[in-house]
């Protein structure tokens, strides 16, 4: 089932109007939490060296379907989206949260979007269930907002926000996503994800990792159905599987060493290979080093003399090789503790 509206809005104008919005709702939503990551596109880990949108690549957590460009705006620090001839889809399963079911499944969702259109657009806001899709369907330009609402069934599979498009070369700012229970969209409010998907972190009295979290501690495998704002960071730095999902790295037994980015410090960061089932070399995150000794060399002192036979000095000559004998190990290390790298995708 399909449900849409078409209508005109500005950017100063809510779909509903002040006195429909009560005060205890407001009180409702705004203590629940925001449940799109990255709803004011902050953070852009596929961030090129130049500053033209399209060398920013896609927004974390979001996932960007098109011929188009996509990256950042500079001047208003939105998503900015220039259309092709081809549907355009920007979308998140903000679903993807442990035990996501229990807290979403028969509550009113409520998803608002504020955007900046250069020229007449029709665009739509949804919220999809996997039973129902509940859209906001606009035709407008300049500033706008969207607002759309969803009673999220019982037999849900999912919940997915999605801004799409067919209209054709036109320039699309997306300013800012949210989405909240209650029914009203509260844009304050906290992220349920609490810190960065993507990050690190590291466990000294556990093999476990936290919910949250998956193990870098295992073999490199691709991400499984269900970790798209993940997928969205990893970007396939680690390659991708047969289902076209990123491929987790394999931590086990590495040690970390800081990003050379030109400075020198690590001689050889040029010739550093790639990891894994990755494809990147070079001076760049997620690349390898093997285990090298630095150039040296060690001197053995010794003495030759010569022995005096009567009134006669016999000449004394040596020849042979020698060397020092073996010590060590089967590797070259400092001190260290085994601890569990995890990778944060909720």
């Amino acid at each position: 089932m399909y449900q849409n509206t078409l209508s005109t809005q500005h950017f100063k104008t809510n779909t509903m109007k002040e006195n429909d919005i009560t005060a205890e709702a407001l009180l409702f939503a705004i203590r629940q939490k925001n449940l799109v990551y990255n709803y004011n596109f902050l953070y852009f880990s596929n961030r090129g060296v130049a500053s033209s949108p399209a060398e920013y690549g896609h927004p974390d957590g979001w996932v960007y379907s098109g011929n188009g460009q996509i990256g950042l705006n500079q001047e208003n620090n939105s998503c900015r989206i220039e259309t092709s001839t081809e549907k355009t889809k920007l979308s998140q399963e903000i679903n993807e949260f442990p035990r996501w079911e229990e807290t979403l499944k028969g509550q009113t969702v409520t998803a608002q979007a504020h955007l900046k259109l250069e020229s007449e657009t029709i665009i739509s806001l949804s919220l999809s269930d996997g039973v129902i899709t509940q859209s906001h369907l606009a035709q407008t330009t300049g500033e706008c907002i969207l607002v759309t609402q969803i009673e999220v069934s019982s037999d849900a599979e999912e919940l997915t926000l999605s801004i799409e498009t067919s209209t054709e070369n036109v320039v699309i700012d997306i300013l800012c996503a949210y989405a909240n229970i209650g029914t009203v969209a509260v844009d304050t409010n906290p992220c349920i994800v609490e810190g960065f998907i993507g990050e690190r972190k590291q466990y000294l009295s556990t093999e476990t990792p936290p919910a949250e979290e998956l193990s870098l501690c295992e073999s490199s495998e691709e991400l499984a159905v269900g970790y798209s704002r993940l997928d969205s960071v990893l970007n396939g730095r680690f390659g991708y599987g047969d289902n076209k999902r990123s491929y987790l790295p394999d931590m086990r037994g590495y040690f970390s060493r800081s990003w050379d980015n030109g400075s020198g410090t690590d001689p050889d960061a040029y010739n550093r290979t790639n990891w894994g089932k990755s494809k990147v070399t070079g001076d760049n995150v997620g690349t390898e080093e093997l285990d090298q000794f630095k150039e040296h060399h060690h001197s053995i002192g010794f003495s030759l003399s010569a022995k005096a036979i009567g009134d006669t000095a016999m000449d004394l000559v040596t020849k042979g090789d020698t060397s020092t004998g073996s010590t060590g190990g089967k590797e070259t290390r400092p001190k260290n503790i085994a601890e569990l790298y995890t990778i944060k995708w909720a």
